[in-house]
């Protein structure tokens, strides 16, 4: 058998609802080709320092790519989630994780031209395209649903935010992939699901319309960002106009209570301020810009920096998961790009947390063996093979890569080599 026959089969049983015992035995195969580990020649320890000034990220960036790349099948589908002791692939998969993936992965080639990084975009972005971006029986809009056609029936205003941003980069690599037309579709279905003031509704039903069901906090900022997105394809004021009263929405929302710990909302404020002289925004720059600090500071004030465990050093929690620090980093990160001159004291504590950060998640990463660049849910290492904190801390998934190949490529934009 070869090993291209022993892929095929492998994934038709990773598909099959009980896998027999010889099919974890193709499935255990299909993984130590696919997801195998980059060459010797990239191997590098995580934590070199370069120019003296931080971690130098530039390894573990390649190497989490090449996961990325690694874990796209031919069909442009992720591995969405791996447990690397089983080899078990999950059965279930999230249309705007995958989205978020190719996210990262345009990330990745605008800063470094990864030789087969392109097409893994254009197949992942194939892949979402056609298994997931369908007409609304309702009007002439197009939304990206939750489920793959033809279950056309419910439609999450995330995937429709993240499916736009994604696409609207797969037009800047490669132009014309997409008719215009069809992104501008997607963009007012954005548009319709936004309410007067400025929020959104979570979810679309085809037989109820927006609804205020099935709410994430991140939505709205991954919404804005794919309405920015499409601004800077088309310049058509309408999509600046929403973004605008979005993140006014939020700016002024978080006065009301607790400072939400929404990273996608100081990522799209930094994306919206270099267009807002072009835009029609009920908040001030000002404002949006206070929001966004306030959003910082309440980062900063759960970094942990110092304790027993230094595998924590650096981490947002307690249990020193991976993506809620790669995600505050983030945002910090996108916050360098627009804070005054008078928030210089702000600027550096931001500075120390991201280089500390950065250096948690570094110390995380898998390095070595069949899933190399991976991103495993905590920080924190078994003690034994007997005595785990939990189960479930050494599995990957790809929104776990896609949060720290993200910080990492922010962070060296601003840190590393010009």
């Amino acid at each position: 058998m070869t090993s291209a026959d022993v892929i095929l089969r492998a994934f038709l049983a990773c598909l099959r609802p009980s896998r027999t015992q010889a099919d974890a035995v193709l499935l255990s195969a299909f993984l130590i080709l696919t997801l195998a580990p980059p060459s010797a020649s990239q191997a590098a320890a995580p934590h070199d320092t370069g120019s003296g000034l931080g971690p130098n990220v530039e390894v573990p960036v390649s190497r989490s790519t090449r996961y990325l790349e690694r874990a796209c099948d031919s069909t442009g589908r992720f591995a969405y989630l791996v447990t690397p002791e089983t080899g078990q692939l999950s059965e279930s998969y999230n249309i705007i994780r995958h989205a978020g993936a190719i996210y990262s992965l345009e990330m990745a080639n605008r800063r470094h031209s990864y030789p087969g990084t392109q097409e893994t975009i254009m197949r992942a972005g194939g892949y979402l395209w056609n298994s997931y971006v369908g007409p609304d029986a309702n009007s002439d809009l197009l939304a990206v649903w939750s489920q793959p056609k033809p279950a056309n029936s419910e439609a999450e205003l995330g995937a429709a935010g993240l499916g736009l941003v994604a696409f609207a980069g797969i037009e800047h690599l490669r132009p014309n992939s997409i008719s215009p037309h069809d992104l501008r579709t997607l963009g007012r279905f954005i548009v319709l699901m936004q309410k007067a003031d400025g929020s959104f509704f979570p979810k679309y039903s085809v037989d109820r319309g927006p609804v205020n069901e099935g709410y994430s906090l991140y939505y709205p900022g991954e919404a804005t960002l794919g309405l920015i997105a499409l601004y800077e394809l088309d310049h058509s004021p309408e999509w600046l106009a929403a973004a605008g009263k979005a993140l006014a929405f939020l700016a002024r929302n978080d006065r009301v209570g607790k400072v939400a710990p929404d990273h996608w909302d100081v990522i799209a404020t930094a994306e919206f301020l270099r267009h807002y002289d072009q835009s029609s925004c009920p908040a001030t720059r000002k404002e949006l810009i206070e929001h966004a600090e306030r959003i910082c500071e309440s980062f900063l004030s759960e970094q942990i920096t110092s304790g027993p465990d230094a595998a924590l050093v650096g981490g947002f929690d307690p249990g020193g998961r991976t993506t809620p620090a790669a995600t505050r980093l983030e945002a910090l990160l996108a916050a360098l790009q627009f804070l005054p001159p008078e928030a210089n004291a702000l600027r550096g504590r931001i500075e120390i947390a991201v280089k500390r950060g950065v250096t948690f998640l570094l110390k995380a990463q898998i390095t070595s063996g069949p899933y190399a660049g991976g991103m495993p849910a905590t920080a924190i290492k078994p003690k034994s093979v007997v005595f785990r904190s939990d189960p479930k801390s050494s599995e990957i998934r790809i929104d776990y890569v896609q949060h720290a190949l993200c910080a990492w490529l922010r962070y060296e934009s601003m840190f590393g080599k010009k």
